[in-house]
């Protein structure tokens, strides 16, 4: 009788085992109503779902950072810093303490946190289908109120872009996207008249001070020509003299003889204070050179002149003008990324202060694994993830 009530035993714990992982295993995560993979399938505990941490922060534009020593993950949205720590029902919203009811843990070596408490702390509205065990997540489909962007005209085809692609899901949200060049939307985003600012250079010490910096892409500055121009490639030392006014025919180049004709960005231009700082040592370009007012104007001042030769971001490279080598090396997303090529930068938005409400959620997706993917590397940019 004892081993007949033990082998049962042993029998329902194996099936009750059985069960709870298989169902475990058909938990689907849904994140604004797309599936999301992940190596590490959401589990249930305790009659609460716990999804990788990893997986669901970085489809909503968040960074995550594990601590080895003090078992912490930390995830950072633009709006905030939710901190779990492993095996502990404790945990902490921009500093302020919270209690979970299942603590996060370990699973194949992946952490998996509960659901609710990551969306619910980041202003996300969660929900689970338990008929059809699905974990849904909402939050760029949530967004509403009125966001005002301005600054860098390389930053700003990612801004529409990313605008109209969340504009379309959320009928109470505006969002408007001007140029005007990085230090006009630095100056927008200090000021307040903006609420987020476009930079396609470095943020300064001092400008730090008073603002919030996201990279929202990476990005080369390619030197262009005409597309019938003989030249294939420059040094970078040659490429810094034609800017800087010391080499003024293409024969000295390698290239015909006739006039170098200088295209350069109007004064306040994130990418021409970019090219003075990293080819030009700081110097500024040739005062002879014609300026213009977007990075799609100085493309098309290189594209008349079969002389002409300008600069521009490589996510503005097309047919109509063509990329000349530096040192041998083509600017490109892998070039930029392992760094061998020599003009490749970060671009940025920046905020006024820690962001709130849809400007937060804005830049959240621009970060987003979906924006990076479809918009980012569409509009001819790098990924930063």
């Amino acid at each position: 009788m004892i081993k007949k009530i033990t082998s049962f035993i042993l029998l329902a714990t194996l099936v009750l085992s059985m069960g709870f992982n298989a169902y475990a295993a058909t938990i689907t995560l849904n994140i604004d109503g797309k599936a999301v993979a992940s190596d590490v399938a959401p589990v249930l505990e305790e009659g609460r779902t716990l999804v990788p941490v990893r997986v669901i922060s970085e489809t909503l534009g968040a960074d995550v950072k594990w601590n080895e020593a003090t078992k912490k993950v930390t995830i950072n949205t633009a709006a905030y810093e939710v901190v779990f720590t492993i095996g502990s029902k404790s945990f902490t919203v921009n500093g302020a303490a919270k209690t979970l009811d299942v603590p996060a843990k370990i699973v194949d070596s992946r952490t998996v946190v509960p659901i609710r408490a990551i969306s619910e702390a980041i202003g996300a509205e969660v929900s689970y289908d338990a008929a059809k065990h699905v974990a849904s997540v909402n939050y760029f489909n949530k967004m509403n109120g009125t966001v005002k962007v301005t600054g860098s005209t390389t930053v700003l085809p990612i801004g529409q872009a990313a605008a109209d692609k969340v504009i379309a899901s959320n009928k109470g949200l505006a969002i408007s996207v001007a140029g005007g060049g990085s230090g006009a939307g630095i100056k927008d985003a200090i000021a307040g008249t903006s609420n987020i600012g476009m930079s396609s250079r470095e943020i300064t010490n001092d400008e730090k001070a008073s603002l919030e910096v996201f990279e929202v892409a990476k990005d080369g500055i390619a030197i262009i020509v005409h597309p019938d121009n003989t030249v294939k490639s420059l040094t970078t030392e040659q490429a810094k003299k034609i800017f800087l006014g010391e080499i003024k025919n293409w024969k000295d180049v390698g290239g015909e003889d006739a006039p170098i004709f200088v295209q350069t960005r109007e004064s306040g231009s994130g990418t021409r204070a970019t090219l003075e700082e990293m080819l030009l040592n700081k110097e500024s370009v040739v005062t002879t050179a014609t300026p213009h007012a977007s990075s799609a104007l100085i493309k098309q001042g290189v594209a008349k002149n079969k002389n002409a030769i300008g600069f521009d971001s490589i996510g503005y490279v097309d047919a109509t003008v063509k990329a000349v080598p530096l040192d041998g090396i083509n600017a490109n997303s892998k070039t930029v990324l392992d760094g061998t090529y020599p003009l490749g930068r970060g671009l940025y938005v920046v905020t006024k202060g820690t962001p709130s409400g849809a400007a937060a959620m804005f830049i959240d997706y621009l970060r987003s694994a979906a924006c990076q993917k479809e918009i980012v590397v569409k509009e001819g940019y790098i990924a930063i993830k």
